[in-house]
């Protein structure tokens, strides 16, 4: 079958994975990632912070500021990034934060830049994917490292900890740390009320920590993700493999070009390339087999 392969050329000739950035708010998370790495407890050479501010609202420079203030007085180099994206969806403002860390890290060389998402995101983003139609792939939650095509590594070392225990560590050291007020604001965004409205009452009817019980279902999601990409790997020619088989191949093609995936989409790429032979994923591309 005539797909393009995943590629795209990763150009990190001016990265370097022993030069390390802290992407941090002045939270909680942030925080404990942060005294982590000044501890010892998480390599991170050459550590510097970069703090992103948004600019969607009223003070947000003076807040980030306050932020760079916070991790100079805990022994890091900090600075503000700015970021400028389209609107304030949470998918435009996270393209805009890569795009602001790679453009950082080709300034400054920098190789690897650290996330302090924790456990309870992970449950969060996938209770999130749910309610939005996910697929399979979607239920695996955050990965734990991604590398961009500019070469520059995300890692989220804090994947496996809690958040209470984030908040209790930092208050049982004495370590301050900032409070964001739109984050306990329900009608600001979608996971503020999962967070604050939705997870409690789970808990309330849950046999146990729902948490624990949506990270369960996420590693096992993130397995059955690692063994289809096994059997893609492996597999025998596109048109003799069962439908679904052929979808997810499809489906992963068109990520590897940067194109929108949906149910719809793949099984008229699929039906198409069965009938005749050929689909146009693109203008300009032609899929043949």
């Amino acid at each position: 079958m005539g797909l393009p392969q995943k590629g795209g050329r990763r150009d990190s000739r001016a990265v370097d994975i022993n030069k390390v950035a802290l992407a941090c708010s002045g939270g909680a998370d942030s925080t404990y990632l942060a005294r982590e790495i000044l501890a010892g407890r998480i390599s991170a050479p050459k550590a510097r912070v970069w703090v992103v501010d948004h600019g969607h609202r009223a003070g947000s420079l003076a807040d980030a500021q306050e932020a760079v203030a916070l991790y100079e007085e805990m022994g890091l180099p900090a600075e503000v990034l700015s970021v400028i994206s389209a609107d304030a969806t949470e998918n435009s403002l996270r393209n805009a934060r890569y795009q602001a860390f790679e453009q950082a890290a080709q300034a400054q060389g920098v190789g690897v830049v650290l996330l302090a998402h924790q456990a309870d995101d992970v449950a969060e983003t996938v209770l999130l994917r749910i309610l939005r139609g996910t697929g399979l792939r979607g239920l695996a939650g955050i990965p734990k490292e991604r590398q961009l095509d500019s070469g520059l590594w995300i890692r989220r070392p804090l994947l496996g900890v809690r958040r209470q225990k984030i908040r209790e560590e930092l208050v049982e050291s004495g370590q301050r740390w900032l409070e964001d007020p739109t984050n306990a604001d329900v009608s600001v965004a979608a996971r503020n009320c999962l967070r604050h409205e939705v997870m409690p009452a789970l808990a309330k009817i849950s046999t146990g920590d729902p948490v624990l019980a949506v990270l369960r279902l996420a590693g096992e999601a993130g397995e059955w993700n690692e063994c289809l990409q096994e059997l893609l790997e492996s597999a025998g020619p596109w048109k003799d493999l069962p439908s679904y088989l052929r979808r997810q191949s499809l489906a992963q093609r068109l990520r590897s070009l940067g194109e929108t995936v949906s149910p719809a989409r793949l099984v008229d790429l699929e039906g198409a390339l069965l009938r005749k032979g050929f689909a146009k994923p693109t203008a300009d591309i032609t899929w043949k087999i």
